[in-house]
């Protein structure tokens, strides 16, 4: 369906034509580069982050309740009847 080419004032004065292009151009942007940077960024912020804290709250754990050597149960003999 080819819609007509219409002219228009822009802000600059002068008459501009209308462009064409076609729906599959249209759809489509760019690589996306930026975003791909910024979500990166972000993910090794956050490792930045998380590590220091985890070895904190592992050191925090252990202060404040110790692990207790597994106790060794010895074997017991079956009740007789």
């Amino acid at each position: 369906m080819s819609h007509p080419t219409e002219t228009r004032w822009e802000d600059d004065g002068k008459l501009h034509a209308e462009q064409q292009f076609s729906p599959v151009k249209a759809k489509q942007g760019r690589t996306g580069k930026r975003i791909l940077t910024v979500l990166i960024a972000a993910l090794v912020l956050a490792f930045i982050v998380w590590i220091p804290v985890e070895i904190w709250g592992e050191k925090r754990s252990d202060e404040v309740a110790p692990q207790q050597p597994a106790a060794t149960m010895a074997p017991t003999a079956p009740a007789q009847q």
